[in-house]
């Protein structure tokens, strides 16, 4: 596999979001990860100390309680940058998984090395500042959805956010994200069919 379209693929992720970044400073090997369809790109509870960007398929955040029950946290669909902001850090575990929904192509770099040489551009840094500010503001977007909103609604917004997954993933999926039943979901695509 070519490493270097892989780098330009990721370095175009943050050019978009227009601002002149000196990628230069990278000069960083890359890691390329195949991860097929149902298995984890890292798992609950190990180290997730890398910067990852995937460039093809689906994945989703998913926690595991110490009873076995899953909770589907966030889904990303490539182009995207993922993983844990808190591992990467924190150089400690991650609080959940990341599993692929289909065959993905991921790369990664070092979080600890990426940080220290493009933490040396103030463009880098502007750039990492607004994209940081996009998480928060989906996060609490999210978390606002889930108080003021009813099933149904966040049912919808689903559709609508994830149009591609609404028929392809199984209910318990999209329901753990919902924070709804399997059998709630059920009663609700019943309603919206009427």
């Amino acid at each position: 596999m070519n490493k270097d379209y892989y780098k330009q693929q990721f370095q175009k992720n943050f050019d978009d979001l227009g601002f002149n970044i000196n990628w230069k400073l990278l000069d960083l090997e890359i890691d390329i990860h195949i991860i097929k369809k149902s298995d984890n790109l890292f798992s609950q509870g190990k180290l997730a100390n890398k910067i990852y960007y995937l460039h093809t398929g689906v994945v989703r955040y998913v926690s595991v309680t110490d009873q076995g029950k899953e909770f589907t946290q966030a889904f990303a669909q490539a182009p995207n940058i993922i993983g844990s902001t808190r591992a990467m850090v924190t150089q400690g575990p991650a609080l959940f998984s990341i599993q692929a929904l289909e065959d993905c192509i991921i790369t990664s770099f070092d979080w600890q090395l990426f940080i220290n040489r493009m933490s040396l551009d103030t463009e880098f840094l502007k750039c990492y500042v607004s994209f940081l500010e996009n998480i928060f503001i989906k996060k609490e977007e999210r978390e606002n959805e889930f108080v003021k909103e009813s099933a149904q609604t966040r049912y919808l917004n689903f559709c609508v956010q994830y149009p591609n997954l609404k028929d392809t993933l199984p209910k318990q999926q999209i329901a753990s994200y919902l924070g709804i039943t399997a059998v709630a979901l059920s009663r609700i695509r019943t309603i919206l069919k009427q």
